[in-house]
C-alpha cells in the first residue's frame, strides 16, 4: 500500500525523468568496448601506429569507420616548412585521441621493431574500440516491405496512392507484430541518412560514432502490384417507381510476392481481393494487409503449440497477429516429405485434429482453449502441433447464405402482411 501511494505521489515530470534515465541507460548499454590486437608497419613509428589503429578499428567496426579514422589520422603529422616533424609520444597520443574523435578509446604498444636495412617500423598494438552492439532481433530472417507498383492502365489518383500507402504500412506493422522477422525500414531512408549525417557532423558524444556503419541488408523483400482500388456509389433507377437506389462499392485487388534478394527467386506469391458495400478504402487496405500478413507468417512460421496444460494450450505467437476470441484449427504435424524429383523438402504432413479458441494474448505468446479434440489427450503430449486460421467460406457459399437470409426476411414481411 505504501509503495502504491509512493508511486501515485510521483509527479509526471519526475516520472518522465525516471523513464529518460531508464531508456538512456539501455541505449548506453548497447555501446560497448572491445580490445583486439593489430599490426602495422610504416616508414616511421607514428605511421606504423596509425596503420595498426586503422586495422584494429576495421576488425571491430568495419570499413566505414576505419576509412573515416584513416582520413583523420592522415592529418595527424605536422608539416613545418615543407618537412614533417616527429611528435613526442605524449603529443602523438593526444593527437591520435583528437583526430580519431572517440573511434579509438585507448591503445598500447605491445611490441615495436625497426628493420636496420630498410628502416621500416613494425608494431603490435592492443587497441580498445567502442562498438555498437547489434540487436538480437537481427538474428531473425531479415525482411523489408517496399512500395508496391501501380498496374499499367490504373490511374495514379490520390485514392489509389493512399490505398497503397495504408496497405504497405499495415502489412509492415503486421509482420513486425508477429515477432518472426527482423523488419527493416525502406520508407524513411532520407530521414535515416539525415540522422547519420548529424552524427558524423560532430557535437555528439564520442561513443556515438560507434553507431555508424551498422546498417544491414535484407534477406527478403515483400512487394507487389495494386491491380485495382476503387470507391464509388452505384446508382440504380427502378423502372416502376423511378426511385434511385444508391449502393456504395468499395474494393481492391492486390498481388504480392516475396523475393529472395540474393537469388531473385520468388519464394511466395499470391493474390488477395476484397469488396464491400460499406466502409472506406482505408479499411479495405487494412483488412487485405492483415490477410496477406497472416498468409506470409503462417507459410513461413506457423503458430506452434509450446505447452499443454489440461484444456489450455500455450501458443508461440502473440501481439496483434493473434486475435483474442478467434477460433483456429488444431493441426498435428506428421512425417517429413520430400519431392521425389528434386529432393527438396516439402515440409511435414498436416492433419486437422480439432479446434482452439484464443482466450488471452500477450506480446510474444498467447493462450488457447481446446474446443474440439478428435484424438486422445495423450497424443497432445507426444506429437508436434500447430494452429492455423480457419479458411473463410467461399464467395459462392456467402452469396447463397445471404440469399437465404434475404428470403427468410421477405417471408417474415409477407406473413405480417
Amino acid at each position: 500500500m505504501r509503495e502504491s501511494k509512493l508511486f501515485s505521489s510521483i509527479g509526471p515530470c519526475v516520472l518522465a525523468v525516471l523513464l529518460f534515465f531508464v531508456f538512456s541507460g539501455f541505449a548506453d548499454a548497447r555501446v560497448q568496448y572491445r580490445t583486439v590486437e593489430a599490426k602495422g608497419m610504416g616508414g616511421s613509428l607514428q605511421r606504423a601506429v596509425e596503420r595498426a589503429l586503422v586495422s584494429g578499428i576495421s576488425q571491430i567496426n568495419g570499413a566505414v569507420i576505419s576509412s573515416r579514422a584513416k582520413s583523420s589520422l592522415s592529418q595527424a603529422s605536422n608539416v613545418q616548412g615543407g618537412t614533417k616533424t616527429v611528435q613526442s609520444a605524449k603529443s602523438f597520443r593526444e593527437t591520435i585521441s583528437k583526430r580519431t574523435k572517440g573511434i579509438v578509446k585507448s591503445y598500447e604498444i605491445l611490441d615495436q621493431q625497426k628493420d636496420k636495412k630498410t628502416g621500416i617500423y613494425r608494431v603490435l598494438l592492443s587497441v580498445t574500440v567502442p562498438f555498437f552492439k547489434m540487436s538480437s532481433q537481427l538474428k531473425r530472417l531479415k525482411m523489408a516491405v517496399v512500395p508496391l507498383r501501380i498496374r499499367k492502365g490504373l490511374r495514379k489518383t490520390r485514392l489509389v496512392l493512399d490505398f497503397e500507402d495504408i496497405f504497405r504500412r499495415g502489412l509492415e506493422n503486421y509482420l513486425t507484430q508477429s515477432r518472426r522477422f527482423a523488419m527493416l525500414d525502406r520508407s524513411f531512408i532520407a530521414e535515416q541518412d539525415k540522422e547519420t549525417a548529424f552524427i558524423k557532423g560532430g557535437g555528439m558524444r564520442l561513443e556515438e560514432l560507434a553507431r555508424l556503419g551498422n546498417r544491414v541488408g535484407t534477406d527478403y523483400i515483400v512487394t507487389g502490384v495494386v491491380e485495382r482500388a476503387y470507391s464509388y456509389v452505384k446508382k440504380t433507377k427502378m423502372r416502376t417507381t423511378g426511385q434511385v437506389i444508391k449502393t456504395p462499392k468499395v474494393g481492391a485487388r492486390v498481388t504480392y510476392r516475396i523475393l529472395d534478394v540474393a537469388s531473385t527467386q520468388v519464394k511466395l506469391a499470391g493474390t488477395e481481393k476484397l469488396q464491400r458495400e460499406a466502409g472506406s478504402l482505408g479499411n479495405i487496405a487494412d483488412r487485405i494487409a492483415k490477410v496477406i500478413g497472416q498468409k506470409i507468417v503462417n507459410a513461413i512460421f506457423p503458430i506452434s503449440v509450446l505447452n499443454v496444460d489440461g484444456e489450455l494450450l500455450t501458443l508461440g505467437q502473440g501481439g496483434d497477429t493473434v486475435r483474442s476470441g478467434g477460433v483456429y484449427n488444431l493441426v498435428r504435424l506428421g512425417k517429413r516429405m520430400t519431392d521425389p524429383h528434386t529432393g527438396e523438402s516439402l515440409g511435414r504432413t498436416e492433419t486437422r485434429v480439432g479446434s482452439v479458441k484464443v482466450i488471452d494474448t500477450q506480446s510474444k505468446m498467447s493462450t488457447g482453449k481446446i474446443l474440439k479434440l478428435m484424438i486422445s489427450r495423450r497424443s497432445l503430449l507426444r506429437d508436434d502441433f500447430i494452429i492455423r486460421p480457419r479458411k473463410a467460406a467461399s464467395q459462392a457459399k456467402k452469396r447463397a447464405r445471404k440469399m437465404r437470409d434475404f428470403e427468410k426476411e421477405m417471408d417474415k414481411e409477407f406473413d405480417k402482411d
